[in-house]
């Protein structure tokens, strides 16, 4: 009898981390893996970090779920960053995303429940799901569409699956970059009150709608035409009357909001924040966290402290512009280079990228390659890169390009570019991420060299390509 329980040793990796293991074992690479951000710290958290770290950290020591200030603090980045009202009772704070999100699916998933989750997802919520025995059930969304869920879609996956537990909604989008209007949300809206009156009536499982809202201070700080679930929801019910606000309110209560500091250029100090009106569910909650953490990120809350307070240098607005430009940059530079090697037309003539509204992420689909035959040398060179980590035998079927995962293997190994596979793997879709912290310049211990870390990303960017150029041609010319 093995050691290790089959519930972990059936875990699926994440590609993530495997892809970080296998750009390890290669030289040169150029690393489109990491979604840590880029821009560099605010100015003023970096002071108050520093001022922190010269005292005793043991000073700091802090509740499971968030220190009484920590949680005021919360209450109000809630309000600044997404506009939306939660007494400091109704928010957890605990050691970044993954570590709430897993808490969250431990608290509420048995064996076999069902986790809605929306066609392209990001990765990292399958390992907590499962953790917790719960099972994913994607809802599909089409590119055409921009990678929006339709909310006919959304209602035949709760007719398919009448007792799901959660539905989780992630806009911007990681990979897609997709975003929302307020009209969209509005249309979903409708048809989470359905279901959450319904539940409601016939005794039902109770729905939670979990708002994963990391990007949002990225890309929002300046657009009116891009909204958020909770700030429909709040401003709609600030509206409504007679059963629209009594089902609304109903929503309210099902309703979670997550996020984190890292996208805030804080990724090394890990701070999650999960808000919500069901105090009883928050209840629990803590008492998951405290099985698992004793202690809140201390410094993530200092961090917190500072980042609710005015920033005269506009970071985030340069980031949202920064990561903009890049993202432009290397759209136009792959579907230049598609059409010059005559791989278009395969697509009928589409473009492979479409530059995303907002986010740090190219979500690219590399199906020109699908068919394109690679040499002997080649595959030796990735039976030994992936030792260990796949089986080579479903690598490269008939010496050709078929999957995400065979991209995503010959862009390492012959452009020296890593990025991370995902979608449905036969989709051939490469999550490329813009933010490039290797670019980030540092020109004094107060700030980041904002032309040269532009320079520098730019750059590195231009060599990616022109690397993905020549090592195109030479898989086109050997097919």
């Amino acid at each position: 009898m093995s050691q290790i329980s089959a519930r972990v040793q059936n875990l699926p990796a994440s590609p993530f981390v495997t892809f970080a293991a296998l750009g390890s074992k290669c030289d040169n690479v150029i690393s489109f893996r990491s979604g840590s951000p880029g821009h560099g710290l605010i100015p003023g958290v970096r002071a108050t970090i520093n001022q922190a770290r010269s005292v005793d950290i043991s000073l700091y020591r802090v509740p499971h779920y968030g220190s009484p200030k920590a949680r005021k603090d919360a209450a109000q980045y809630f309000q600044q960053r997404y506009g939306l009202e939660f007494d400091p009772s109704q928010i957890n704070i605990t050691s970044g995303f993954t570590h709430l999100f897993y808490c969250l699916c431990t608290t509420i998933l048995n064996p076999g429940d069902t986790v809605l989750l929306i066609e392209p997802t990001f990765p990292q919520y399958q390992q907590p799901i499962e953790l917790a025995g719960g099972k994913r059930v994607i809802i599909p969304t089409k590119e055409e569409d921009n990678w929006k869920p339709k909310p006919e879609a959304i209602q035949t996956a709760f007719e398919n699956y009448p007792d799901a537990k959660m539905i989780v909604f992630n806009y911007p989008n990681n990979p897609s970059g997709a975003v929302m209007t307020e009209a969209d949300w509005n249309a979903i809206a409708d048809t989470l009150m359905v279901e959450v009156d319904r539940r409601a009536t016939e005794g039902g499982t109770p729905l939670l709608v979990l708002s994963d809202d990391a990007y949002v201070p990225l890309f929002h700080q300046d657009s009116h035409e891009y909204a958020t679930l909770g700030a429909t929801l709040q401003k709609r019910l600030s509206l409504a009357q007679g059963l629209e606000k009594y089902s609304l309110e109903q929503l309210m209560e099902s309703f979670f909001i997550i996020c984190t500091l890292s996208k805030e250029g804080v990724g090394g100090l890990l701070l999650g924040m999960g808000a919500t009106k069901n105090t009883k569910l928050l209840e629990f909650l803590r008492t998951t966290q405290k099985a698992t953490v004793i202690s809140s990120n201390a410094l993530g809350e200092i961090a917190l402290s500072a980042i609710i307070q005015p920033d005269p240098h506009n970071t985030l607005k340069w980031a949202g512009q920064l990561y903009a430009s890049r993202l432009n940059q290397l759209a136009l530079g792959l579907n230049s280079i598609f059409e010059k090697h005559g791989l278009l037309k395969v697509f009928n003539h589409r473009p492979a990228s479409f530059v995303p509204p907002a986010g740090m992420y190219l979500y690219t689909n590399f199906s020109h390659l699908k068919g394109l035959k690679v040499n002997v040398d080649f595959l030796e060179r990735v039976r030994t890169l992936v030792e260990g980590k796949f089986d080579f035998r479903s690598l490269f079927c008939e010496n050709k390009i078929n999957t995400s995962l065979d991209v995503a293997l010959w862009l390492l190994l012959e452009a020296k570019v890593n990025a991370v596979p995902m979608g449905k793997p036969e989709d051939c879709y490469i999550r490329f991420s813009v933010s490039l912290p290797q670019a980030i310049v540092e020109s004094s211990p107060q700030g980041t060299d904002r032309q040269q870390t532009e320079e520098k990303g730019e750059k590195l960017i231009s060599q990616a390509l022109n690397q993905i150029d020549q090592s195109l041609q030479n898989l086109c010319h050997f097919d």
